[in-house]
């Protein structure tokens, strides 16, 4: 059956890859998210009149596949090379240059939603075959309308509910693992001394993943850092207060820095689904003729943005070679 509508739910980078795909051939796309905007895990927020990447911090891909997609969005992204060292601040040797979009991470999937409808703030809760086609609602019961192809392209604790039709599918999504990280943007009114060659810290740390300056990357200005909190230790703090956290997180960050620090404006932000640890699925993506739905995202076949970009486009071209 010819592919007219196509709905979306999920405004990550998977999904937008699978919503850009299937409207550039035409097919009338709807992305529904529960956030504000787009961007999953290449989300992007506020602080004081600033924003900052929370997320991943940037894209390196590996396969050129994915390099030479990216090359298409070439006004949106944009080279960087941090000064990079280990959180006993001995730098590394090891140059590294990712990708990362401009002005922040969340100008890509907000690219990619172009000739798309896209529809924030709306929790989707039922994802339902009938003789119309795969009919949505939301939180309200509220129907959303139906639509010839559904595709779920949420993190796999929020994507088992919606794949109730198809047991196998939610299967899937039962068997994938994520990770939290607490995570703690601020902007200070200076570069502390201590650190004014480096960008990115990461390795061995009792409570820090990484810490990033995420106003190093290319558009960005002010004095901005982004930490994010190891998965162990966010786990075992998971129900503490934002108002705690801040207060751990600043004062590790004024151990690392040598000195106290001025902050201007933070956010603290409680990543529940940060990381995926992938089911160990033999399919980059999942496809269900029978009922018009299908799934995608790094829980899958392998994590990271690789993961997620490599199973959106894997899902799209499945969905193109069933509908045309």
């Amino acid at each position: 059956m010819k592919i007219n509508s196509l709905a979306v739910i999920g405004a990550g980078i998977a999904g937008m890859v699978v919503a850009r795909t299937l409207a550039d051939a035409g097919v009338d796309v709807t992305v529904f998210d529960k956030s504000r905007g787009t961007g999953g895990r290449l989300a992007s927020t506020r602080v004081g009149t600033l924003t900052a990447d929370m997320g991943a911090p940037w894209i390196v891909p590996e396969k050129t596949e994915m390099g030479r997609w990216l090359k298409s969005f070439s006004e949106v992204t944009d080279c960087w090379t941090p000064a990079r060292a280990d959180f006993a601040l001995a730098g590394s040797t090891d140059e590294q240059t990712g990708l990362v979009a401009t002005p922040r991470s969340s100008a890509l999937t907000r690219q990619l939603a172009a000739g798309c409808r896209l529809v924030p703030e709306t929790l989707v809760t039922v994802v339902w075959p009938d003789q119309e086609g795969v009919m949505l609602r939301d939180s309200g019961s509220e129907p959303l309308g139906h639509f010839d192809r559904v595709v779920v392209a949420t993190p796999a604790p929020q994507a088992s509910p919606l794949l109730d039709a198809v047991p196998r599918f939610r299967q899937r999504a039962d068997e994938a693992g994520t990770e939290p990280a607490w995570v703690y943007v601020v902007e200070l009114d200076n570069r502390p001394e201590r650190l004014q060659s480096m960008d990115w810290l990461e390795g061995d740390h009792p409570l820090f993943r990484r810490v990033v300056r995420d106003s190093s990357k290319p558009g960005r200005t002010g004095e901005v850092w982004v930490l994010e909190a190891r998965s162990e230790w966010s786990h075992e703090y998971i129900h503490l207060t934002p108002e705690t956290v801040g207060a751990e997180m600043q004062a590790a960050f004024e151990v690392l820095a040598g000195e106290p620090l001025t902050v201007v404006s933070s956010r603290v932000h409680r990543w529940l689904y940060a990381h995926a640890v992938p089911c160990g699925c033999d399919e980059l993506s999942l496809w269900d003729p029978g009922t018009g739905i299908g799934a995608c995202g790094d829980w899958l076949h392998t994590g990271g943005m690789e993961g997620s970009w490599q199973s959106g486009l894997d899902l799209a071209r499945k969905l193109l070679a069933s509908g045309h």
